[in-house]
């Protein structure tokens, strides 16, 4: 079994459409800097594992959205070019998510092939 599957532009709109979690794991200046995915929720990769072990209820009212659900929910990772968004997978993994996506063309990508960012 993989940790997680590596999807690419066409996949990563897919799980859009589906209401699946995007998390962008760049750090908050990045995002100042270019922009963000839209509808996503940004949790820098060093503080993953920590706020993915957060109750419920904290993960909530920091960021404003239901916490993921382990079992159920998809979570599409992104970052600037899908390196530390496969080390985010890999976290996620380990602390027993079960359906992980790596966007594989990050922001570089996105920035290039999504007209309205």
């Amino acid at each position: 079994m993989s940790v997680y599957e590596n999807v690419d532009y066409d996949g990563l709109l897919a799980k859009m459409d589906r209401k699946s979690f995007v998390i962008d794991v760049r750090e908050s200046h990045e995002l100042a800097a270019t922009g963000s995915l839209p509808n996503s929720i940004n949790v820098p990769l060093g503080e993953l594992e920590n706020d993915l072990n957060l109750p419920t209820d904290v993960f909530e009212e920091k960021y404003k959205v239901p916490k993921p659900d382990k079992e159920n929910d998809e979570i599409v990772f992104s970052c600037a070019r899908g390196n530390r968004s496969r080390r985010a997978a890999e976290i996620a993994f380990k602390l027993d998510y079960k359906k992980l996506y790596n966007y594989m063309g990050g922001w570089t990508e996105w920035s290039v092939k999504y007209p309205s960012t």
